[in-house]
């Protein structure tokens, strides 16, 4: 249970700071599934008191290139299979308070279908963590709330 001093802060001030990555699901017809890197990706998103946040994501236990050659690899295959697991952009942000929404104006993006949008999230308290909610994204023809439960990074 939220403490009256936190239940009291404004969105604005409560969402300021870096979290970690505790879920990644997504929502079809009800039910459950993981998500885009599975049950136990890596993730880390920052909101900056200036306006500015940064998302980024992996799917753990990704393997590595077979040269440590600042470029990777030139195997498209191995290229592929790296993006493929991992998942990031940044940008400016801003507070709905009354909608508790948060939306990010995304500048950068692995995705380039991304860069320029802006990426809107329902936001939910509970307790020490926060809950980021998606509308639809389409996925392999299906569309599905995607949820994000995160704590303060330590």
């Amino acid at each position: 249970m939220a403490s009256l001093s936190e239940s009291a802060q404004r969105l604005t001030e409560r969402i300021i700071g870096t979290w970690t990555l505790c879920s990644w699901t997504r929502l079809i017809d009800g039910v459950e599934e993981p998500g885009l890197l599975g049950r136990d990706a890596l993730g880390q998103i920052a909101y900056s008191p200036d306006g500015y946040m940064s998302a980024n994501f992996m799917r753990r236990g990704r393997q590595r290139f077979a040269t440590d050659d600042l470029i990777g690899s030139s195997d498209p295959l191995e290229r592929a299979a790296a993006y493929d697991g991992y998942q990031g952009y940044c940008g400016r942000y801003e507070i709905d308070e009354a909608a508790s929404v948060v939306l990010h104006r995304v500048s950068i993006s692995s995705n380039p279908n991304w860069t320029e949008s802006v990426q809107k999230r329902f936001v939910e308290f509970i307790g020490q963590r926060i809950k980021l909610t998606t509308p639809p994204i389409l996925r392999q023809g299906k569309e599905a709330a995607v949820v994000l439960i995160w704590e303060r990074a330590k």
